[in-house]
């Protein structure tokens, strides 16, 4: 999974100069079998980034848990282009509107980063503050359809191949 997550943080490095790396929580208040409320939630909150910033390709990675609560949350981290979107707090306030829509509710770490393709000081902090998400407690409380984690597919654009 931190492989992906870091490949997806590059993928996006090779897109855009800047790229904007937000993390949150998703918490709900009912444990639900499979994924697809953050299959939804994802859908709905790339329309309100597209319609909001203008963002064409948008980088995510997901992860659920489970431990001693009822409901699962999922921890969640966002790639975006970082031209068009400099600030985590309007974003935020995006999330919030969705998936308080949905019946959710938010927590936002009060860190984001600005990560700058060639840059390597600010990823390694990125990549430590989300490899979080890799842990390994509260991972397989989960039915057998159910994931553990997701993450957006972006392949890498060969023109500006290698971004670091």
């Amino acid at each position: 999974m931190l492989k992906t997550m870091i490949g997806q943080a590059l993928a996006m490095l090779t897109y855009y100069k800047r790229v904007t790396v937000i993390r949150f929580d998703l918490h709900q208040p009912i444990n639900t079998a499979n994924s697809k409320r953050i299959t939804q939630f994802n859908r709905r909150l790339k329309k309100r980034l597209a319609t909001k910033y203008g963002v064409k390709k948008v980088g995510f990675a997901w992860c659920r848990e489970q431990e001693k609560a009822k409901a699962q949350h999922y921890h969640f981290v966002l790639m975006l282009d970082g031209r068009l979107v400099r600030e985590a707090w309007g974003v935020n306030m995006l999330v919030s509107e969705v998936w308080q829509q949905m019946g959710g509710a938010c927590w936002f770490p009060n860190r984001h980063y600005n990560l700058i393709r060639g840059e390597l000081a600010e990823l390694s902090k990125a990549v430590y503050h989300i490899s979080y998400l890799t842990k390994a407690r509260g991972k397989g409380y989960r039915s057998a359809q159910s994931k553990d984690y997701g993450a957006s597919r972006l392949k890498l654009n060969m023109e500006n191949y290698p971004p670091i």
